[in-house]
């Protein structure tokens, strides 16, 4: 005797698992509340009719997990998503601080020049063969 054991499952999910059991297998097969109770079928048997019942009732987020011979059906959860926050990093010494106050720094990008609609130049063809 097997037992499946679909505490996650609602009460009328367990019933129809009974029915659908009932209808595609030969083996005998009980309901007590929340644990159906299956004979006269093999634990890989037992294994694809519940997996194909979660399938068919369009269930994706539960699984059947096998423990010693017994089976549950476990709705799984997933993580909840954790906005993390990003440190603003800060450079721990600057260049004024250890006496670098005339290095150049990187321009501001309104000093970048614009093309003004011009292309940038092409590249020179080199040692062309005619």
């Amino acid at each position: 005797m097997t037992k499946i054991v679909a505490d996650d499952l609602q009460n009328d999910e367990v019933s129809t698992l009974v029915e659908y059991m009932t209808a595609v297998s030969s083996g005998q097969i009980a309901q007590h509340k929340k644990l159906v109770e299956v004979t006269g079928l093999s634990n890989t048997k037992i294994k694809f009719l519940v997996k194909k019942f979660l399938y068919t009732r369009h269930l994706p987020g539960y699984r059947v997990l096998e423990t010693a011979g017994n089976f549950e059906i476990v709705r799984l959860k997933p993580e909840e998503k954790r906005t993390e926050q990003h440190e603003t990093l800060s450079p721990t010494m600057l260049p004024e601080s250890i006496g670098l106050g005339g290095l150049p720094r990187w321009g501001k990008p309104s000093d970048m020049i614009e093309w003004e609609g011009q292309p940038p130049p092409t590249r020179k063809e080199r040692y062309k063969k005619q």
